[in-house]
């Protein structure tokens, strides 16, 4: 870590990691008469080093010679500081350096690949910028090329499962690992993504445009194509009807579902597509539909041929249909048989076995009906 001293504290005067220095040159020539009469004569070049410093390692440099009297040149411990002048300048020389000798560095080396699992020489393999996982150039690349082909430009992230990393690759990485092409079309669809998430963005309904129009207002159903000019509505994408005309309801049971069980947030949205007293209306229709069904269904048993409600208000369980003449048992809504129509109400492996008179006042038959056994 390489800190600044002496700066104005700004976000450029923070600490530089770095594991290469740019070097150190000696620049050196020999007389006709070195080593034995004269010294080397040279001069240090740093670009990281104060010029004092310098000098003062030349000094020493000279001084081991005049003791030495041999090519020998040693540097034990060198104390760092910098200039305030020019910090920035000498950073992005630093950062540079060491940017390419860890690139050097890495072409050396060898690597395991996170997806084929052979090892690779640094020069094959490719190192992703923010999490620092290193796959060869062809795994990673039709890696990334499946994904952006199916669409699936969400998951154009580092393979490896254990990565911590959920940041997105930067747009020099994509075009740099799958080329021009299809980093264009990764681009493209990662925008039509975003669109597709944002509240107010639709798109234009004519099929020869299909351009993507932002909503100006949250509470306004006019929208105007910036590609074509069409204007159309925000609910129904049809043509603008004008802000008092309500949209074409379809599918009215399940808009009144939907109001029904919304928030006030969406009670609203819904009653300006639609408009509130239409809304209103539908609402209170369903409500009475609903409970017209609810004693329909308690009170009245369907024909099993025509499906009509048919309410018992006497006698026994066996019904006759008065619109199809069809023989049913109104307690499992079963047909029953116009021969024998009793013996559904005499078999033992019936649900309605003996149950004739169920919920039937026995007080309203005419004992000379019926023989008693």
């Amino acid at each position: 870590m390489i800190y600044f001293t002496g700066g104005r504290n700004l976000i450029g005067d923070l600490p530089l990691k770095v594991r290469h220095l740019p070097p150190v040159k000696l620049i050196f020539s020999m007389p006709s008469n070195y080593p034995i009469e004269e010294s080397l004569q040279f001069e240090l070049e740093c670009c990281w080093m104060r010029w004092d410093w310098i000098r003062r390692l030349e000094k020493r440099l000279l001084k081991i010679w005049e003791e030495e009297r041999d090519v020998v040149c040693l540097l034990q411990y060198i104390s760092i500081e910098f200039y305030n002048i020019g910090q920035t300048t000498l950073k992005t020389l630093m950062r540079t350096y060491d940017q390419q000798a860890n690139n050097q560095d890495f072409v050396n080396d060898h690597f395991t690949c996170g997806i084929c699992l052979e090892e690779k020489r640094g020069d094959k393999c490719y190192r992703l910028n923010l999490c620092q996982h290193v796959f060869c150039q062809v795994c990673l690349r039709e890696y990334f090329m499946m994904l952006i082909r199916e669409g699936f430009v969400i998951q154009v992230k580092c393979p490896d499962p254990g990565c911590k990393s959920q940041n997105k690759l930067t747009k020099e990485e994509i075009t740099e690992i799958v080329g021009n092409e299809m980093s264009q079309r990764y681009t493209e669809l990662l925008e039509k993504q975003k669109l597709e998430t944002d509240p107010l963005v639709t798109y234009c309904p004519r099929k020869v445009c299909q351009a993507p129009v932002r909503k100006e207002s949250a509470v306004e159903k006019l929208c105007v194509c910036t590609k074509c000019t069409f204007a159309f509505c925000w609910f129904c994408q049809r043509t603008w009807h004008g802000v008092g005309v309500p949209c074409a309801i379809n599918n009215l049971r399940k808009v009144v579902q939907e109001y029904m069980a919304a928030d006030e947030a969406t009670k609203s949205m819904l009653e300006l597509r639609y408009g509130t007293k239409n809304i209103e209306k539908l609402v209170r229709d369903a409500q009475e539909e609903m409970e017209t069904d609810k004693w329909m269904k308690s009170n009245t048993q369907k024909c099993p041929q025509c499906e009509t409600a048919i309410e018992k208000s006497m006698g026994c369980n066996h019904m006759l249909c008065t619109r199809c003449e069809t023989h049913f048992c109104y307690l499992c809504g079963n047909w029953i048989d116009p021969e024998e129509p009793y013996s559904h109400f005499n078999n033992p492996k019936s649900s309605c076995n003996q149950r004739l008179f169920d919920g039937a006042n026995v007080d309203e038959f005419v004992a000379d009906d019926f023989i008693f056994v």
